[in-house]
């Protein structure tokens, strides 16, 4: 008898947690992840500011104000907010986050591959600037993915968390090149 109200109760504790809208399981997972102390310190995340020149046609993201609004001052960039929010050192379970530049196809393009940045710089003409942040390589801690796209025509990499923007982006010229990786959503 004992032992069937056991097992009638471990079914009803694992239907229960089975029946969780795919959100509440995913908070779950972050309360423990937090609890267990894998999780950097969310407060630590800068603001990654995204802004877009529509002369040259390029994306610029960066952690670092005054290199902003020197690129929206004085380099015909529009400020365009805050894209995500990353860590400006490096933190438990993060990546770096690479930044390059090329001046002859006048875009940003950020990776946490370091043979993928490599690549950029050794054969295609960009030059590094180091890293911009630091992000997740995978889903933990309540971060959810960056979309990375590219416009061929206009030679601009597109960094976004918001579905819908991936999705417009992909209608009108840039190709999906799936998740650069993964960051705290904007406030």
């Amino acid at each position: 008898m004992k032992f069937s109200q056991i097992l009638i109760a471990s079914l009803f504790a694992v239907s229960s947690v089975l029946a969780l809208p795919e959100g509440e399981n995913v908070q779950r997972d972050v309360d423990i992840e937090a609890r267990q102390g894998r999780c950097p310190n969310r407060r630590r995340a800068v603001a990654w500011l995204r802004s877009y020149n529509p002369r040259v046609v390029d994306h610029f993201y960066t952690t670092n104000r005054g290199e902003f609004q020197n690129a929206v001052k004085n380099l015909g960039y529009n400020n365009e907010g805050t894209a995500a929010f990353i860590f400006s050192s490096r933190q438990r379970g993060t990546v770096p986050f690479f930044r390059s530049y090329s001046s002859s196809g006048t875009d940003h393009f950020y990776t946490t591959s370091r043979s993928e940045n490599q690549n950029a710089v050794s054969n295609l003409g960009y030059t590094a600037e180091g890293i911009t942040g630091w992000i997740f390589p995978d889903r933990r801690c309540g971060a959810v993915p960056l979309y990375r796209l590219y416009n061929p025509t206009g030679i601009d990499h597109f960094y976004t968390t918001s579905v819908s923007e991936r999705n417009t982006a992909s209608q009108n010229g840039y190709t999906r090149e799936g998740i650069a990786g993964y960051v705290y959503p904007n406030r």
